[in-house]
């Protein structure tokens, strides 16, 4: 049986270009078989319908729903060796609530099983707000929700960043990787694992308490769960001292 990673992603662009392919992006550093499927919605809108549906599996949700091609002869279940969802936290998307996105992450939180999800603050955009490389700012980085919205959020990245989207090199790529392991790192106060509840739950907090909410990408810290020493392994290669003194 041919088993592989399953990425599904919000977008259809900007998440595309992210995770690139075998050669650059996220995904040559997978060195694996995988399948991306861009949802084309917000991650409420998957809580509508599949969380109150009758699919024992997200694969067999997305079959029947969005498309996803698989072997005939092979069971939803069985298809791919791990899940992963990228989805925005959109907290002025008109179906957002603080329960709905705990139900969520409580659902989808183990990539062998259901699948595990990863949230961006305040959006996918977050994986290029590095003003410098490396960027000690980034640790404390917050963006205020009001008055929010995605083209503004987008203008403040694309006028800020150091970063150039279309030519992000190995070291740059390893930078994004690190500052957001770090950040998640520093927000849960753990060492090794991630909580994810845990950063939600700090993000919550800081919203309702002064309407603001740390940026980060957990974007690329699917490759920490994917295959930790080698991504660990990578970073310190590429980063060296940055990394080693952190």
């Amino acid at each position: 049986m041919n088993k592989k990673i399953l990425l599904i992603v919000e977008g259809e662009k900007t998440e595309i270009n992210i995770l690139g392919n075998a050669t650059h992006g996220l995904l040559s550093l997978i060195n694996g078989d995988y399948k991306v499927i861009s949802f084309a919605s917000s991650i409420y809108e998957l809580y509508d319908d599949y969380i109150k549906g009758e699919y024992d599996d997200i694969v067999a949700y997305l079959r029947y729903e969005k498309g996803l091609k698989i072997d005939d002869d092979i069971l939803s279940k069985n298809a791919f060796t791990a899940i992963y969802l990228i989805f925005d936290f959109d907290p002025h998307y008109h179906k957002y609530s603080d329960k709905k996105i705990r139900a969520l992450l409580n659902t989808f939180n183990n990539e062998t099983e259901l699948g595990k999800l990863y949230i961006n603050y305040p959006m996918v955009e977050a994986f290029y707000h590095l003003e410098k490389l490396p960027d000690n700012n980034y640790f404390d980085r917050t963006i205020s929700l009001k008055e929010f919205s995605g083209k503004k959020y987008k203008k403040l990245v694309n006028t800020t960043t150091c970063l150039k989207k279309n030519k992000i090199s190995d070291v740059e790529l390893c930078h994004i990787i690190w500052h957001n392991y770090k950040k998640a790192k520093l927000l849960t106060k753990n060492n090794k694992e991630l909580n994810h509840m845990k950063i939600l739950n700090e993000q919550i907090k800081i919203k309702n308490k002064i309407n603001e909410i740390y940026v980060l990408s957990t974007f690329p810290l699917f490759l920490i769960d994917y295959n930790y020493e080698k991504t660990i392994n990578i970073l310190k290669e590429k980063l060296k001292k940055e990394f080693l003194e952190n």
